[in-house]
């Protein structure tokens, strides 16, 4: 069961017309790939992927399943969706809501262990060893965690675990420097128990599962020391984006492929202007400009005497004829016009936008320009560091 229902509201513009899940990374995949891929590595083959926010970027890339080899007569992967009954509609109200609304495929399965999985994480995991860990146990329920520095320890749930990995104490983003153990919202459930535990009075797995099931004894932990990063918000997005350049082994190990559906496009071009350095293209790429420690998707195109550094341009967008982009995640099918630029710039410069222009509002993360889906930047318009315009938006506006 993958939980893909979120609605990325800390992700900003690029989460304006798709589910989280469904954001881009690395040059070509989408971020639900890394769930699906070691799902299918792990021999786990009947998935229910639990859509609920903007599905449409999500059905359309997964369709039925077939770069993952989930095309099939038996199992395979199902998008479910609130469905009305005959009462009124009900959204997902919560993760454990999420499940309980689709229990009757909990019911229907006959696998003796329910992966509950977080579809909106990067990381690459066998799950064959998370649920034999489980079978050992011998206990409900197991909760996969990773050890953390205590400074990072209030961006997640926090386990306390004994000697033998049994989870004493679950805390949801304590202050305590105690707590060495990151919980990664990747579980394992015996089938009858949490077909048992789910019910209309139950909203969160967190607090109203597992919480009341820790102070019965009834979790273990499964250790897990390789990357893993939940890319819930534009800083840490961007972040596990850049530390890609840098590290690309992270998320690519023999034996571990990432599956996609990939855009048939013909290889990348680089015109004699070019001059790449540290960066991703992926394949369909027009560069023709100067591209440094970037991360280009299938079919951007740079201009000539163009600039982009330290950015992610997503599929088809287009940089203008001596146009500059610092620092900044463009979205797919952006236009930007010859010589503008964006991220670059302080708000008091001459033919800079202002918060006040519509279709923009701050970023959420400091220093990183966000331009949505299908924007127009016009010719000679500056948008500075730290600015997020709307999707479909066109910004001709300059300030004096």
């Amino acid at each position: 069961m993958i939980l893909a229902g979120g609605t990325g509201r800390e992700l900003s513009v690029l989460t304006r017309h798709r589910a989280k899940t469904a954001l881009p990374f690395g040059g070509r995949y989408r971020i639900i790939d890394f769930c699906l891929s070691n799902c299918v590595r792990s021999g786990v083959n009947d998935i229910a992927v639990l859509a609920q926010y903007k599905p449409k970027s999500l059905i359309d890339h997964i369709r039925m399943g077939k770069p993952w080899d989930l095309d099939r007569r038996t199992g395979g992967v199902f998008i479910h969706q609130p469905t009305y009954y005959g009462e009124a509609t009900q959204w997902y109200l919560g993760t454990a809501d999420a499940l309980f609304q689709n229990i009757e495929t909990i019911y229907e399965s006959d696998a003796d262990v329910i992966l509950v999985l977080s579809g909106d994480q990067v990381y690459l995991m066998d799950y064959g060893d998370l649920v034999e860990s489980h079978r050992r146990s011998g206990r409900p329920a197991t909760l996969v965690c990773k050890k953390i520095s205590p400074s990072q320890g209030g961006r997640f749930g926090m386990v306390r675990r004994s000697g033998h990995g049994l989870i004493t104490e679950f805390r949801e983003k304590p202050r305590s420097a105690s707590f060495r153990y990151a919980s990664l919202g990747i579980y394992a459930f015996d089938r009858r128990f949490l077909l048992d535990a789910l019910g209309p009075d139950k909203t969160d797995i967190v607090f109203d599962i597992l919480m009341p099931l820790v102070d019965q004894g009834g979790v273990t932990g499964h250790d897990f020391d390789g990357y893993w990063e939940d890319v819930g918000s534009v800083g840490s997005y961007y972040r596990a984006s850049m530390r890609l350049l840098g590290d690309r082994s992270m998320l690519f190990e023999t034996g571990r492929d990432v599956f996609t559906r990939v855009e048939d496009l013909p290889p990348a071009r680089f015109a004699r202007s070019s001059a790449v350095a540290g960066s991703i293209m992926a394949n369909g790429c027009d560069i023709k400009g100067a591209v440094r420690n970037s991360i280009l998707f299938p079919g951007a195109r740079i201009g000539r005497n163009a600039v982009v550094e330290d950015s992610i341009v997503f599929s088809f967008a287009s940089i203008g004829v001596g146009a500059v982009v610092k620092r900044s995640i463009i979205d797919k099918h952006v236009r930007i016009g010859t010589g503008a630029s964006v991220g670059v710039v302080a708000e008091s410069a001459p033919g800079a936008v202002s918060l006040e222009t519509t279709g923009t509002e701050k970023s959420p993360a400091k220093g990183i320009a966000l331009i949505g889906k299908s924007a127009r930047i016009a010719a000679g318009v500056r948008i500075p560091a730290g600015f997020a315009v709307e999707p479909r938006v066109n910004i001709r506006e300059r300030k004096r």
